[in-house]
């Protein structure tokens, strides 16, 4: 069978002019310790930014509004239906209204040519999917499978309202940002080093699950903290820790745990035998749980110490496969970072006049080091699901933590309540 390529014919809107983890925070140690790259921790240069994808610029959220009131009002969208896993190289009738959907919102070029027949599934078409799954946060395969249906099938207008969302955040975030600052957008799960709205570092990072939400808040990062330990906290203790140990007495042992007497210091470890659970977290002469700075500390080997009272840090990890998930919501609130090293040698550059190697030496044992920020640096945890990057094209998440959903229904509640009585 041969194909003849043609140019893209326009239509619709221009016509008119995971591997999935186990459910694993900070207070669930893994039963298994993966293999430590310490090459991780030795100073690295930064990486560059990726290549921008292809897609439709906007100059601003609320042009990007109209857009979608425009996709509304057309009468071309309309959802797909199920149907096989389609992928580069397939002939199927559902391509064709594939490629009108990509074309409609803007992933497709407007000089792009095809292959006919139509329903061949080409590699411009292939491209054009794979850029739609990015800016939508899904798994970027190029192939047209349940994720990418759903996503397609978003209604217009239900964009529309969660543009309408993110530009009220967004405006707030715009009062109170400075010229350098640290942002974990959750939805996003990623965390980004701005000067002056120029990029300087961008890695993933991992978020709370839906059941232990990391909290949409402002602060500052005071302190780097090379090899930490870690104090468990009474929530995730009782969840996740204490009814294991229960079942099994060696638990504590295997995952390197132990267990002290209050806050005194020097540290005064409780044998086992005189281990009570009733005076775990609770009363004066309670007991608590913690783990000593090791090659495999549930926090890793960095920790980012913020000036906050919500008991929210950045943080390291031995579980780095984790990131190769694309949803990464795996944390019991705190936020976990793929690249701790290259923050904490941007953040002691810009603070305290460190070149990068003099962290190197801290690395090579597990003595705890906390180094003070002469100057901390902002962090903002945002919670926005539609967005645009540094090259204006638009991107969407998903709610993750229903924040769009309350916020929409809060809303709806007022307007409602605003309406005047008939009588």
């Amino acid at each position: 069978m041969s194909f003849e390529r043609r140019p893209l014919l326009l239509f619709g809107l221009l016509s008119f002019p995971l591997w999935a983890a186990a459910d694993l925070g900070e207070g669930q140690p893994l039963a298994f310790v993966e293999p430590i790259d310490q090459s991780v921790y030795q100073a690295a240069p930064y990486p560059p930014i990726e290549k921008p994808i292809q897609g439709k610029q906007f100059s601003g959220l609320q042009e990007a509004v109209s857009f979608y009131e425009k996709v509304d009002r057309s009468g071309h969208w309309e959802p797909l239906s199920d149907g096989p896993l389609l992928g580069l190289g397939d002939v199927h009738e559902q391509v064709v209204q594939l490629r009108g959907l990509l074309h409609l919102f803007g992933d497709i070029k407007e000089d792009a040519s095809f292959f006919e027949p139509l329903e061949l599934f080409d590699l411009e078409l292939q491209e054009a999917l794979l850029a739609f799954q990015k800016r939508h946060g899904a798994k970027v395969d190029g192939i047209l499978g349940p994720q990418a249906r759903r996503l397609l099938s978003v209604p217009p207008r239900q964009r529309i309202e969660q543009l309408l969302i993110n530009i009220n955040r967004q405006q707030e975030f715009q009062a109170i940002a400075g010229g350098r600052y640290l942002q974990v957008n959750v939805p996003e799960y990623r965390l980004r080093l701005y000067e002056q709205g120029e990029i300087l570092l961008d890695m993933k990072t991992i978020i709370g699950r839906r059941s232990r939400q990391t909290p949409i808040f402002s602060s500052s990062v005071k302190t780097v903290v090379v090899n930490p330990s870690w104090s468990v906290p009474k929530s995730i203790a009782y969840r996740d820790i204490l009814p294991r140990w229960e079942q099994d007495k060696t638990y504590l042992s295997k995952h390197n745990l132990q267990v002290l007497s209050g806050w005194e210091i020097p540290r005064v470890i409780v044998p086992e035998d005189q281990i009570d659970l009733e005076k775990m977290y609770r009363g004066g002469e309670f007991q608590r749980l913690w783990e000593p700075p090791s090659m495999k500390n549930t926090l890793g080997r960095i920790k980012f110490q913020l000036d906050s009272n919500n008991s929210i840090y950045l943080h390291d990890t031995k579980s780095r496969s984790l990131f190769e998930s694309d949803q990464r919501a795996f944390s019991s609130g705190c936020i976990r970072l793929e690249k701790p090293r290259m923050l904490a040698d941007a953040l002691m550059q810009h603070s305290n006049r460190w070149v990068p190697e003099a962290l190197d030496p801290l690395f090579e044992d597990v003595t705890t080091h906390n180094i003070r920020l002469d100057n901390p640096i902002a962090l903002h945890v945002t919670y926005w699901t539609a967005w645009l990057d540094e090259n204006n094209l638009l991107h969407f998440a998903e709610d993750l933590y229903r924040h769009d959903l309350i916020e929409l229904a809060q809303q709806n509640n007022e307007n409602l309540s605003a309406e005047p009585a008939i009588n």
